[in-house]
């Protein structure tokens, strides 16, 4: 465990506790990511990181769509993939 957090952990029982209940909501999100994380295969892996790095380029490259146009984008490939059979 890092310094840092083996120091806020060590502080915890002095907060009030709405505070200890916000903290132990967030490490069990944190802790459900890393199973997660922990149980995807290396195929997986790789196709989340592209998704990522498609999304970045997404928003590095910028635009804007309304709510409709993504919806009919959506169901166009819907459409298309049952045409196809998928």
């Amino acid at each position: 465990m890092n310094k840092r957090l083996e120091s806020l952990i060590d502080r915890i029982p002095t907060w009030p506790q709405e505070a200890q209940d916000w903290a132990a909501l967030a490490l069990a999100e944190v802790e459900e990511k890393v199973r997660v994380l922990q149980s995807l295969t290396p195929e997986d892996r790789a196709k989340l990181e592209a998704l990522r790095q498609t999304v970045n380029r997404s928003i590095a490259v910028g635009g804007s769509y309304t709510d409709e146009e993504v919806a009919a984008y959506i169901e166009e490939l819907h459409a298309d993939a049952e045409r196809k059979g998928r």
